[in-house]
């Protein structure tokens, strides 16, 4: 290969579904000149959360009507497949990451290399999280692989969470929680798991018949004891149930000096 060859630049931006990818999406689209784009892609997983599936049906659109194509990459295997040879996630085993989520990654990067570019991709770091940067702010673009346009425009994490909690396609989930993971992920705060019963019960039921199941597998093949979050999936369940879930209803009920005379 000529090392001098120069390879055309494509620029992708990365989308989450979450509030920093659409707020950053909206950046770009708003300021083409600076961020030429050329595709956004969305890895998409059975396990997102219900409104976050939503934003992505929203840019999707959006990227479309502006011409932009939208890629959507799914894992090769469902969620149940890969829970069914390893049983659910946790510390020790974080397939939901290596052999769920990263297989998107894997086919991304196998058809960037088919087209002979040089990608660049966008993504959703804010200003003030310098130390997830792999380049500094303002560096050429033409010497990297990736930048940060919320970052570029001096954006924090703050002005964007501030922003979604008042954006009612995120249905309130960022009132109660500054970072979006997935639904079924094995590190969901009691909050969360409470958040979870209240807007989709059926997966909440879904996902402690298959930590009950973990467990008990684990112990039948290996011996061993594995409680999730050092308890188990019935207790854990039973404080969500009879405990977070009313602390999570209390905090949608407070009132703010600012909901005086506010219809709710």
């Amino acid at each position: 290969m000529n090392e001098n060859l120069i390879l055309r630049p494509i620029h992708y931006a990365s989308v989450s579904g979450g509030k920093d990818s659409f707020y950053m999406l909206n950046v770009i689209l708003n300021n083409l000149d600076k961020y030429p784009l050329e595709i956004v892609v969305h890895f998409e997983l059975e396990i997102d959360w219900n409104w976050s599936k939503k934003v992505v049906d929203l840019m999707q659109e959006r990227c479309e009507k502006a011409g932009l194509t939208f890629l959507r990459i799914k894992p090769r295997k469902t969620w149940k497949e890969i829970y069914d040879k390893y049983g659910f996630p946790n510390a020790h085993a974080r397939w939901c990451n290596s052999d769920y989520k990263l297989d998107c990654k894997k086919q991304l990067n196998k058809w960037i290399a088919e087209q002979n570019c040089r990608p660049i991709a966008y993504i959703g770091f804010c200003a003030d999280e310098v130390k997830r940067f792999k380049y500094e702010v303002g560096s050429d673009w033409n010497l990297q692989d990736c930048c940060y346009p919320l970052a570029e425009e001096g954006i924090t994490e703050y002005v964007v969470l501030e922003w979604a909690k008042n954006q009612p396609i995120f249905e309130d989930y960022y009132k109660y929680f500054t970072r979006q993971g997935c639904k079924l992920c094995p590190f969901l705060t009691m909050k969360e798991l409470a958040y979870l019963e209240k807007t989709d019960r059926e997966t909440f039921d879904y996902m402690f018949d298959c930590i009950k199941q973990t467990e008990e597998k684990i112990l039948r093949e290996k011996g061993k004891i594995w409680k999730f979050k050092g308890y188990g999936a019935d207790v854990i369940k039973h404080r969500v149930e009879t405990k977070w879930k009313s602390i999570l209803d209390a905090e949608e009920n407070q009132v703010t000096i600012f909901d005086v005379g506010v219809k709710r």
